[in-house]
């Protein structure tokens, strides 16, 4: 039996909700296409497009470790051209974009000065992060904090606990040393180091990826949508070995190609081979084999932990195997569109598709929504395994508010730590394909929904916390975090 609410039932009640929510996109479609239409007329104002001047020199201060040559890569105005004043204007817009999506600055501030004549200096004053953090490391190893509080009640045999070693720009080139010593849930030891920018004309990098895992405890299949784990104290049920290597091409500042290659080798216990025979593979306990990967991204965002302006476009192909051990050729595609209008005011839709060929797969290669940032909002507590489908989310947010707060610290970058504060609505929709245990799941082959509102928190050092409050199609309504790894 629903509640009443009033002379309406509860079922009433969220209909009502539901036709609210979608009218309120419809209305904002309208001011969308008018404010689009406003800023075209702003940016082709020809007052600004006749008059040019001369870029006499860009200036770069407060690089202490970054090289100066990284700094004027991501700088998009450069010294000794010719531009419009209307490209200057975008120009520094843009190029602030660039510093501060590298991950490299806490801030970055772009100004032109000295305008004499038909020329001047333009000047990028920047604050850089800290760039090494060994610090202990504890963290619940399940998919999300959901589920960790959820299902396993915090319990703190599903964390992982040791020492991390991050080294961020340990040279000035924006190169990466990782090295994670871990115990508790599993165990891990993995280094990675990466060098994005490798050659003189700063546009080619590469990385190398060492990675060993050892687990005592395994999710082997899906039932209700939700991941059945086995534990076994006397032995490790999985043993993971990765190598690889990864080379990327980045000639601008906004497409990136990644071409990764690597041996991926998997070995599970007998008891955990009885549960599920077609885990890593048709009658297999172990199995080794190749993996390439090539990713392109298209990423013009005025900010990547939180965009509100821009767009991106993602595709990511993956093969598994050579033959029939391990055969998979996955493909994935991501667009989004970000767009800010009255200034503090935002709408983003972002898309994903999934297809995965053959469409006979080991559970190992069925995994699809509820991991990682394949998600639907409102449905975070459950996987839904597939072979192909989709997603779509739509947001409409607003900046409320934002300060300063005093820190303590001396350092000119840390005196004051800035917050930016949103409250958004969002609508989610999906579709998840699979042709193999359907009993098992109420979520695959049918049309995914849910809709709700959320606060967001922004940051420093790419800090993003998202609680949202979101109604799904089980007529549940949820609280649910989020951070940064897991974004749009």
């Amino acid at each position: 039996m629903y509640p009443t609410i009033g002379r309406f039932s509860y079922l009433s009640f969220m209909k009502e909700m539901k036709i609210s929510f979608f009218c309120a996109l419809f209305l904002f479609f309208s001011v969308l296409v008018n404010a689009q239409e406003e800023e075209e007329i702003f940016q082709n104002a020809p007052i600004l497009n006749e008059a040019h001047v001369t870029i006499r020199n860009v200036i770069i201060q407060g690089n202490k470790i970054t090289k100066r040559y990284m700094v004027t890569r991501e700088i998009i105005l450069k010294s000794n051209q010719s531009y419009s004043i209307g490209e200057i204007l975008s120009g520094l817009d843009k190029s602030r974009d660039n510093l501060m999506n590298t991950s490299l600055f806490v801030n970055a501030k772009l100004y032109f000065s000295n305008w004499q004549n038909d020329s001047l200096d333009i000047h990028a004053d920047v604050d850089e992060r800290w760039y090494y953090f060994p610090s202990p490391y504890f963290r619940p190893m399940d998919r999300n904090l959901q589920v960790w509080a959820s299902d396993y009640k915090f319990s703190l045999k599903r964390v992982n606990f040791g020492i991390k070693f991050m080294g961020e720009n340990t040279t000035g080139r924006n190169d990466k040393l990782n090295i994670w010593l871990m115990e508790g849930f599993s165990r891990k030891l993995a280094i990675k180091y990466y060098n994005p920018f490798s050659d003189p004309k700063l546009r080619i990098g590469w990385a190398i990826d060492i990675n060993k895992t050892w687990n005592k405890e395994v999710f082997y299949n899906s039932l209700d949508n939700k991941q059945i784990f086995f534990r076994d104290p006397t032995q490790y049920l999985r043993k993971d070995l990765y190598i690889g290597t990864t080379f990327s091409y980045r000639k601008g500042s906004v497409n990136r190609h990644y071409l990764r290659t690597g041996w991926q080798s998997i070995s599970i216990a007998d008891t955990l081979f009885r549960l599920n025979k077609q885990y890593i593979s048709n009658g297999l306990n172990a199995v080794s084999y190749p993996e390439l990967q090539y990713t392109f991204q298209h990423l013009k965002m005025n900010y990547f932990p939180y965009p509100t302006k821009g767009s991106l476009f993602v595709v990511d192909f993956l093969r598994r195997g050579v033959n029939s051990k391990m055969d998979l050729s996955q493909l994935s595609v991501r667009y989004g569109k970000f767009h800010e209008f009255k200034k503090k005011n935002f709408f983003s839709v972002v898309a994903d598709a999934y297809l995965k060929v053959p469409f006979k797969q080991p559970y190992i290669n069925q995994y699809l929504l509820g991991y990682g940032d394949h998600y639907l909002r409102g449905l975070e507590r459950y996987v839904v395994d597939g072979l192909a489908g989709g997603t779509l989310k739509g947001t409409l947010g607003r900046e409320i508010y934002s300060v300063k707060v005093r820190s303590g610290f001396n350092a000119k970058a840390y005196k004051t730590i800035p917050f930016k504060f949103y409250i958004k609505l969002h609508g989610d929709v999906g579709y998840i394909y699979n042709n193999t245990n359907l009993m098992a799941s109420s979520l695959n082959n049918k049309l995914l929904y849910s809709f709700g509102a959320g606060f967001d928190i922004v940051s420093i050092y790419d800090f993003v916390l998202r609680i949202e409050c979101t109604y799904n199609q089980f007529n549940k309504l949820g609280m649910y975090f989020h951070n940064y790894e897991t974004r749009y």
